[in-house]
């Protein structure tokens, strides 16, 4: 089956390295360009012309939503965008999906699921191969050491915030990546982790013990929340841990 043939318009240098890398990583995707400007973009995606746009919203001069009502017939496409606020406008905007930078790869993924099934609807998503893989509930990847890594959820013993980065430490290898601690947070299983502290989110089963507000794992010790003291050792004492 033909790649889908797509282009990356956004502003941020960082954003599109990370959507090129996920893209060029994707068998069903073909990138035809990448621009850093919606004026740049606007005379790259005519000729040939690209079937899935990923658009960055907001963007000096000429916005994501004005360069889509500027074009007759436009391309089907995924908003990026670092602004929660603008989701519900890209949805009206008819667009695909709607991506938060920094962008996760199992997100980007779920997104070009939606695309596929829209662009080639008589290709079944199963048939790529990788797909069904990378958006399983025992690991993720992140973009790291120029690609991606893959990180087993049961392995992380805890995830640190470090500035616009996150540090995953697992038992054999730490891993930093662009990302925030909160975007992390929610692609984590339910009741596996917990986030002790502003900076840190724990592995339940990697805990050695917790002694006042200090969280022991291996050999790290990790600060807890003294407001979260009371709630973390209910949690833990309640058994809400869930096993595979």
């Amino acid at each position: 089956m033909k790649p889908v043939l797509c282009a990356v318009i956004d502003d941020e240098p960082i954003a599109r390295e990370i959507l090129e890398d996920f893209i060029h990583e994707d068998g069903r995707l073909e990138l035809a360009g990448s621009y850093k400007n919606a004026k740049e973009g606007l005379q790259g995606i005519i000729s040939p012309p690209v079937e899935l746009l990923f658009l960055d919203i907001n963007m000096p001069g000429l916005t994501g939503f004005q360069l889509l009502r500027s074009m007759p017939g436009p391309p089907a496409v995924i908003f990026t965008t670092a602004y929660r606020e603008y989701a519900l406008e890209g949805f009206d905007a008819n667009a695909i999906d709607y991506l938060l930078k920094p962008i996760a790869i199992e997100r980007f993924l779920l997104a070009v699921n939606k695309a596929w099934k829209l662009l080639r609807p008589s290709t079944s998503i199963q048939s790529t191969g990788t797909v069904k893989e990378t958006v399983g509930d025992e690991f993720f990847f992140v973009k790291a050491d120029g690609g991606l890594v893959k990180i087993f959820y049961d392995e992380i013993l805890f995830i640190e915030a470090f500035r616009e980065y996150i540090k995953i430490v697992t038992k054999d290898k730490v891993v930093i990546t662009y990302h925030t601690l909160s975007g992390i947070e929610e692609k984590l299983p339910t009741g596996k982790f917990y986030r002790i502290h502003r900076s840190y989110i724990v592995n339940i089963k990697a805990i050695t013990s917790v002694e006042g507000t200090t969280v022991k794992i291996e050999k790290h010790e990790l600060p807890l929340r003294r407001q979260e003291r009371d709630a973390f050792i209910s949690f833990i004492a309640s058994g809400k841990i869930i096993s595979k």
